[in-house]
């Protein structure tokens, strides 16, 4: 069992400081999350945690390290704001006084983190006092009080089944059986062992008892595993058991497997690569006709249900490739080990898929504007993808739900749409005489007569958040999966430079699956959320995901970057130029016509000094492009990483290069 050390003297201080502060803080949080203070990101605070855990996550128990993109984050057992019952019911101020309680601080890797959001479920009353923690009935296993074996069983195929409720629960907070940590789990029960390791402490000391008789025999004995959660469909609004399978666990996009969908013949993304300890974030980057719009259906498709797709009278003709006898799309969400399966074959008019997931669903096209006449009424539907389909149908409008909405919701609402549109103080959403107006200094608007762009923003805000707040009590907690074509359309400028920063502030908790071609719309974006989608020289849709981080680029830097792949922002030749080299020198068996071309490209290039003017430049441009043109053709799949070209490199410069020169 862990131990908890002494507790860091900055943080003592800290804590020391703070103490009467209790109430003030309590105060601010009806209005949201209050800033905690920067001692919970104190190396010398974390640093004292993982060693209390020997360099693993609390929860989940894998490896992790203090410094990196996929480095541990001190968080709180008991949340400080915001506390998310089974039911969807949060407790804004429950935990307040725990904020910089020692005893309530773990280290947790940014998966765990993310997953469980403030969710803390409890059976019964809270605890308001230090002395009725131990009377509280948390369904939360505590890393350090409760010794996981009398809750959880590890499996050989590498999964976490429960022996009782608390460990269920758990298990779903926590997503224990999403993929990655499967996987790592099925390699540590299958390798050799290094004493060392402190890695997966349960699964060892599990396994090490099944194989050591003595030690089996001193293990404590354990209820019988629990059975399966059903699957079954479920209902918001019904019972107990429906309202559990959406707030009981984050159901978060981690894999898609396309194959044969529309000019997709086969791709597998990785969507679980974000290091962002919020909601994730997906760009798919990628010029138009790439194929990136045709994720979004397959998701969607997926991730709707039969009733759904009925009602959109899909027809599944439609979206088999060309020349394809069948199709198939898997996708895999958080703490599932089974993907969802969406197939269809030749000359199949319906989809054979599952039921909806449950999560809230929305997805949006390209266009997000309000009707023209007579509004529609209001769509309470917890899935809503129509609009993805056919992006001219029309929003609903939302100056009757704004109107409805008690003075604090509609501040938070106003407050959201004032950063999106980047508005100054004195502007913003306002409430006068039964009408719902945009105010920019002395000009009034009503929401119908604004621009497009506007419209865009606006509608599209109050659209999503009138979604999550019919679930959930505050835009910071609600959870759900937004699909978004071409987040960028109609957008001014400096609108597509702070759309995802926005978006991500106002729905901190929300997955965001989003297309553009636009540089503009990465910012706001962090390591492991982008895939460039594009076309090969057959006409295969591939991706590229090992790609440099996007934080700190400038625009120029971004545009000859890997993820737009120009050859230069200012001749329009040269970028052509470029474009024409790559494809030629992809192809494994080259005409003697496009032979001859690739050298005329060449040459014409070498004529411009695009490709190195010494010896020791076309040296390692000439390495950097057989890289290039090879990661245009055939995407992830085959093309070496960039630490493989990294070595390569430096091999040619030992090899080749004057010791003088290195």
């Amino acid at each position: 069992m862990l131990q908890r050390p002494e507790e860091p003297r900055v943080l003592a201080a800290v804590r020391q400081e703070l103490a009467g502060t209790h109430d003030a803080v309590v105060a601010q949080q009806a209005g949201g999350a209050p800033p905690l203070h920067e001692v919970l990101r104190d190396p010398e605070v974390l640093a004292t945690l993982l060693e209390m855990t020997r360099g693993t996550c609390a929860y989940c128990e894998r490896p992790v390290e203090a410094h990196g993109s996929d480095a541990a984050t001190t968080t709180q057992h008991r949340p400080a704001w915001g506390a998310v019952g089974l039911d969807g019911s949060a407790d804004l101020a429950a935990y307040g006084w725990l904020a910089y309680s020692w005893e309530n601080l773990f280290p947790a890797c940014p998966d765990c983190i993310r997953t469980r959001g403030t969710r803390f479920p409890v059976v019964g009353a809270r605890a308001t006092t230090p002395e009725e923690l131990v009377d509280e009935d948390a369904l939360l296993l505590d890393p350090l009080l409760d010794d996981p074996v009398m809750h959880l069983r590890h499996a050989p195929d590498g999964t976490v089944q429960p022996l009782t409720e608390r460990g269920r629960v758990s298990i779903d907070l926590l997503a224990l059986n999403r993929e990655a940590l499967v996987r790592a789990r099925r390699a540590v029960g299958e390798g050799e062992w290094d004493a060392d390791d402190e890695s997966f402490r349960t699964l060892r000391r599990q396994t090490g008892r099944s194989t050591m008789r003595l030690a089996m025999a001193e293990a404590p004995p354990v209820g019988p595993e629990l059975p399966p959660t059903p699957s079954q469909g479920y209902d918001l609004s019904s019972a107990v058991a429906g309202q559990e399978q959406y707030f009981g666990t984050a159901q978060w996009i981690e894999r898609v497997v396309i194959r044969n969908f529309r000019p997709i013949r086969d791709l597998d993304l990785d969507f679980s690569r974000s290091t962002s300890g919020r909601g994730p974030w997906t760009v798919l980057l990628g010029e138009n006709g790439s194929g990136k719009s045709s994720v979004l259906h397959a998701l969607a498709l997926t991730l709707m249900g039969g009733d759904q797709r009925r009602a959109l009278s899909i027809d599944a003709r439609a979206y088999l490739r060309h020349g394809a006898r069948k199709g198939l799309v898997q996708v895999y969400l958080s703490g599932r080990t089974e993907p969802l399966e969406l197939a269809w074959a030749k000359g199949d008019t319906e989809f054979t898929g599952p039921e909806p997931v449950p999560a809230l669903l929305l997805g949006y096209g390209a266009t997000r504007l309000l009707p023209r006449g007579t509004p529609p009424g209001p769509d309470n539907r917890v899935v809503r993808v129509d609009n993805l389909f056919d992006p001219l149908l029309p929003l609903t409008d939302p100056t009757a739900w704004l109107l409805t909405l008690d003075d604090a919701t509609f501040g938070d609402v106003s407050r959201g749409i004032h950063g999106m549109l980047a508005l100054d103080p004195s502007s913003g959403l306002e409430r006068r005489r039964g009408r719902v107006i945009l105010r920019q200094g002395s000009s009034i608007s009503d929401l119908a007569s604004l621009s497009d762009g506007y419209q865009s923003m606006v509608v599209m805000a109050c659209d999503i958040l009138r979604s999550v707040l019919r679930l959930w009590s505050h835009a910071s907690l609600a959870e759900g999966i937004v699909l978004l074509d071409e987040i960028g359309a109609h957008l001014h400028p400096r609108w597509r430079l702070r759309i995802v920063g926005a978006l991500r502030d106002l729905l901190p908790r929300v997955q965001f699956v989003v297309t553009t071609h636009d540089p503009l719309c990465l910012r706001g974006i962090v390591d492991g959320e982008v895939v460039v989608v594009r076309r090969n020289n057959d006409g295969d849709v591939i991706t590229l995901t090992d790609l440099p981080p996007v934080t700190g680029m400038s625009i120029e830097q971004l545009l000859t970057s890997e993820h737009f792949g120009l050859g230069s922002t200012d001749d329009p030749e040269v970028a052509e130029l470029w474009e024409q080299y790559y494809r030629l020198k992809a192809l494994t068996k080259p005409t003697d016509e496009e032979a001859a071309r690739l050298e005329r490209v060449r040459s014409r290039l070498d004529t411009l000094e695009q490709l190195g003017t010494t010896e020791r430049e076309r040296l390692l441009l000439a390495s950097a492009d057989d890289y290039i043109a090879s990661r245009r053709q055939s995407g992830d799949a085959e093309a070496p990483t960039t630490a493989e070209v990294t070595a390569r490199l430096t091999a040619l410069w030992d090899e080749h290069l004057p010791r003088s020169w290195r």
